[in-house]
């Protein structure tokens, strides 16, 4: 055993030319569009540098007007160019050398010393360009990379822009494997091999052995084969050969064991290249009646759909971060992730085969398009066999990835040539797609239709014998510490186009009636908060969802919408700025969980827990009301205690509105407790108390540490106390930061959806529902690292208390803890503090509309400077609860406007105002509609105004998906113009996924339209 680990530091060593070198370090960027930076001589001077992975839309400042719009979160976009020059290491002569790009958003150019070496317009494929020829000739090599993201909406949700993953310089020899040129697939204990091998060198002919090794996690050699081979001068060869692993450990999500095929390229007896692919032991089998074998095992799919961002680390999300938040979701009880609706970054698939999370692995968002500027309607059609080809090839070999999905609510005959391409490529998994084309699919995938009361009542037929996946399933929508008992429906209840199933409100009367925004300041009805008591959905909520999954043996897997939040998609559900969030998943933006989150733990895992929600801090609810308690829980018994006395013990029901164990407790201050029990015996409890007035902020760590190592980074939580050390639930004051040592702040979160501060370069983030999130990151390997963190406390409205207090807490990230000598001095008129102001040793009373400023004095220097002000017209809110709520439509102001304007109002009209068209022919609006269930027939409302002396009204144009559907819709005259609205309804037909409706003038008659709605 100890020689075989010998023999394979040898072989490593012997093959010392060839390299794999990380070449994020020191690239030079500008964000604009310049003309002659490929050049070789080019005066970059000025250009920042920085470091790989980068995104520079995520580093820019939040604005209504940037041309992402609501679709991409109203972040920057534009152009970036990024240049790095190096010296030629004499080590690459004679060499086949490579540059390669794991990820670029999006239209990349790149070249070498001015010659350029292509162009790859999709963002997210990898990607590699040969530079021997120019590495031979050059003493220097300058790579300059253009990218172009400025066409926008060049998505339908947050993209990033820029070089957001790692980018490599391989060096092999003139004989090599290719890239990507191992495929290696199991069938039992049978291991199947096909490796591509090249001859790029002088050499007419190159005699080559391949040999193929298996190598265990323990690093022991199990098995090798010999291939002996002949190379032609430029051409490649393909060998096939199989090995078998007696016994093999088997990978699996429990027990992910993974193997490492060690293939070596020798020729005259040295080894010439080397490539280590890891790999599983694992057979799946895919039967319509029972879904998914895995080696003879049946499993759900317990999935969750991710986009590629993190909140406020955009697009370039750290490796450290990718693999917190796939342990988050394995924590959570999922086992598999639908990469919607693009290929993730290569350390994805690695983490996920380590930690044994399965993954739909999907290509493709639309076959045409469904963004103004997306790669469907740009690019798809001359670039989709290479992008597909070059994604199968990186990923085939992952035993996490089990099926591939090409599209999402798209269309085309198309559809065919994907999945066959894909058979060609990879013959061993199967295709699907969410809800496109499903008849060329292997596996029927099919989103928000799934959903419906009524469609698994004829699942079989949908089927048509081939296995189901609900791609999207479910709909659910949920803010961080946000309540309310009344249930909501998006498209309310009844519904005839959702067919949801109907959900009993919690209470008869809203208990609660905490907010983000005054009522009268919400500029569209869509833009509310979300309870967390899993009563807000389109048609389904998780826990049904959850039970269908488990009870119907046909449904193989479900994939939530989603699994966290994701900038962008702010305006369809949420009704745009300053909403810049998708508020679905079961983690916030900043990577909280949220009460969802637990719900599922107490489903789909086994470890002993309980969890409490809501919190017990109710300041505007009186005294003695009934509040829904609920504890989710994995144990066979669950109490309830109330200040110490027990309220009684439940047991959570496997039927789907009994999953919670429920208690109606009549509101009081006090402490909730509840305990788990298995077996009779007490096994875990939760504890929650009702807060005071916030007085002190609590640093700690969610994951890993910093490393010793430059560039690690950390997330450090900033919970919002009382002076008891309570959870303080509606915490919203503001936290400075002050790093000390060799770190720097990345950036600053909340997980707030409405928050429009910028994450990169400010060192100050308001609390949202009592944390705060920051992520610190070392600039050195060595060297000891701390956070300082200050803020002034107190309740923005003073709703319960006038009292302010000043908190700061330091936190040791990395080596021993500095020393911190802190005074506080403090001025509450509003002028700026100095040492000779209040030295602040308590905490003090002001009155409403009071500024309190702060200085941080730490080791006898001024460090920070704090502000926080204490008004009524600040901060959450609690509006007066009228019960009703208003089917918000899509607002005229936010369409594509054609010869009209937009004209601001604050009332009568249901968003910011409405748009008149002008009194000519062809003056239009249109909007973009997301339809995430099935095709078919809907109701069209459109709110108009008009009043015409010398006629009884107008006619418009109605364009559904680029046909006429009524060429003169008649809008009957209003009483006047402007005061009074009408609605016309027409019936149309939607198309899945993304459609555009057109309202035009036909008649020299402007009109003004204020909302359409779509039932």
């Amino acid at each position: 055993m100890k020689y075989y680990k010998i023999l394979i530091f040898l072989f490593v060593v012997s093959v010392h030319s060839q390299q794999h070198i990380n070449f994020d370090e020191n690239w030079k960027f500008v964000q604009q569009d310049i003309t002659g930076a490929e050049q070789i001589i080019f005066n970059d001077s000025d250009w920042k540098t920085l470091s790989l992975p980068h995104d520079w839309s995520i580093e820019g400042a939040y604005d209504e007007s940037n041309p992402m719009g609501d679709q991409c979160g109203y972040l920057p976009a534009g152009f970036g160019w990024y240049r790095k020059t190096i010296v030629v290491p004499k080590e690459w002569k004679e060499k086949q050398v490579e540059i390669a790009f794991e990820g670029v958003f999006m239209n990349s150019t790149v070249w070498a010393n001015g010659i350029k070496l292509g162009n790859r317009p999709y963002g997210w494929i990898s990607f590699a360009y040969d530079i021997s020829e120019i590495a031979q000739k050059s003493d220097k090599i300058t790579f300059t990379v253009r990218v172009d993201n400025d066409k926008q909406p060049s998505a339908r949700w947050y993209t990033g822009s820029g070089i957001y993953s790692h980018t490599w310089i391989d060096v092999k020899n003139k004989v090599n494997i290719a890239r990507n040129g191992v495929f290696v697939r199991t069938k039992g204990n049978k291991v199947l091999v096909t490796t591509d091998i090249n001859n790029t060198g002088g050499s007419k002919k190159v005699k080559a052995v391949l040999r193929t090794s298996i190598v265990n996690a323990q690093g022991i050699k199990v098995v090798t084969s010999s291939e002996k081979l002949k190379i032609a001068q430029g051409e490649q060869n393909t060998i096939e050969n199989q090995l078998v692993i007696e016994n093999p450990k088997l990978w699996n999500p429990g027990t992910p064991y993974l193997y490492t095929l060690v293939s070596e390229v020798l020729v005259k007896g040295k080894v010439v290249d080397v490539v280590k692919t890891k790999f599983g032991v694992r057979d799946i089998k895919w039967v319509a009646e029972s879904g998914i074998w895995i080696n003879g095992k049946n499993i759900k799919l317990q999935g969750v759909c991710n986009h590629q961002d993190a909140g406020p680390l955009g697009a370039a999300v750290p490796d450290k971060i990718i693999r917190y938040r796939i342990q988050q979701l394995k924590n959570m009880g999922v086992n598999a992730i639908r990469t919607s609706h693009n290929p993730q970054t290569p350390i994805f698939y690695d983490i996920c085969d380590e930690l044994g999370m399965l993954v739909m692995d999907e290509i493709f968002d639309g076959w045409m398009k469904k963004a103004p500027e997306d790669y469907g309607g740009r690019f798809f059609d001359d670039w989709w066999k290479q992008d597909l080809t070059d994604w199968i090839k990186r990923d085939r070999n992952h035993p996490s990835v089990i099926i591939y999905s090409v599209g999402n609510e798209t269309k085309g005959e198309i559809g065919a040539e994907l999945v066959k391409t894909c058979h060609e490529l990879d013959n061993t998994r199967p295709v699907t797609s969410g809800h496109s084309e499903s008849e060329y699919m292997d596996v029927l995938g099919v989103n928000g239709h799934s959903e419906k009361k009524g469609f698994f009542d004829h699942l079989k037929e949908e089927q048509k014998g081939k296995v189901f996946i609900g791609t999207e399933n479910t709909h659910t929508w949920q803010v961080r510490g946000y309540y309310r008992t009344k249930t909501w429906f998006r498209d309310g209840f009844p519904s005839k186009k959702q067919k949801p199933y109907a959900l009993p409100d919690l209470t008869e009367k809203e208990v609660f009636t905490h907010d983000w925004i005054d009522e009268l300041n919400r500029t569209n009805h869509k833009q509310i908060f979300n309870s967390s008591y899993d009563n807000a959905m389109v048609r389904v909520s998780s826990r049904l969802n959850i039970a269908q999954l488990r009870d119907i043996p046909a449904y193989a897997g479900s994939f939530r919408w989603t699994g966290h939040d994701y900038i962008g998609e702010a305006g369809y559900v949420h009704g745009g700025w300053p909403f810049k969030a998708f508020m679905g998943g079961a983690v916030d933006l900043s990577n909280f969980e949220k009460d969802l989150y637990y719900l599922y733990q107490s489903q789909w895992t086994t470890k002993p827990m309980v969890h409490i929600l809501p919190h017990w801090t109710h300041p505007k609810v009186a005294l003695d009301t009934e509040i829904p308690v609920w504890v989710y829980s994995n144990c066979d018994e669950v109490e309830l205690f109330f200040n110490d006395k027990s309220l009684g013990k439940q047991k959570p029901g496997k039927e789907w509105l009994e999953m919670q164990c429920q208690w109606m407790v009549k509101w009081q201050p006090g402490t909730l407790k509840a305990v788990g029990y298995k077996n009779g015996k007490q096994i875990t409890e939760e504890v929650i108390r009702t807060a005071n007035a916030p007085s002190q902020i609590k640093l700690s760590v969610d994951g890993e540490s910093l490393g010793n190592k430059k560039n690690d980074i950390v997330q450090v939580r900033v919970t919002t106390t009382d002076e008891k050390g309570e959870f303080y639930p509606y915490g919203e004051n503001r936290t400075y930061f002050n790093v000390v040592g060799a770190g720097k702040i990345k950036a600053l979160g909340n997980g707030s959806p409405v928050d429009v501060e910028q994450h990169v370069g400010p060192n100050n983030r308001k609390a949202f529902y009592g944390l705060t999130r920051a992520f610190i990151e070392s600039t050195n390997a060595n060297g000891d690292i701390a956070l300082l963190a200050s803020c002034i406390l107190g309740e923005k409205k003073q709703i319960t208390s006038n009292k302010v207090s000043i908190g700061t807490d330091v936190l040791v990230l990395r080596g021993t803890k500095p020393k911190t000598d802190i005074q506080i001095y403090y001025t509450t008129d509003g002028t700026s503090p100095t040492r000779k102001s209040t030295l602040y040793t308590n905490s003090f009373k002001v009155p409403l509309e009071t500024t309190v400023k702060a200085l941080i004095v730490l080791n006898g220097k001024d460090i920070q400077v704090l502000e926080e002000r204490f008004s009524k017209k600040l901060g959450f809110t609690w509006n007066k609860n009228s019960g009703e709520r208003i089917i918000a439509g899509e607002q005229a102001e936010d369409a594509k406007v054609t010869n009209g304007k937009v004209v601001e109002k604050d009332n009568l009209v249901r968003g910011k105002g409405y748009v008149k068209l002008n009194n000519i022919v062809g003056a239009s609006l249109e909007w973009y509609q997301e339809n995430d269930g099935g095709a078919g027939e809907a109701d069209l409302f459109i709110r108009y105004s008009g009043k015409y002396n010398d006629a009884p009204g107008t006619y418009i144009k109605v364009i559904v998906n680029g046909k006429v559907v009524q060429d003169k819709l008649f809008l009957r005259n209003t009483r006047n113009t402007g005061n009074f609205w009408n609605k016309v309804k027409l019936p149309i037909q939607m198309e899945r996924g993304a459609n555009t409706i057109v309202l035009e003038t036909v008649e020299n008659k402007g009109i003004l339209i204020d909302e359409i709605l779509i039932n």
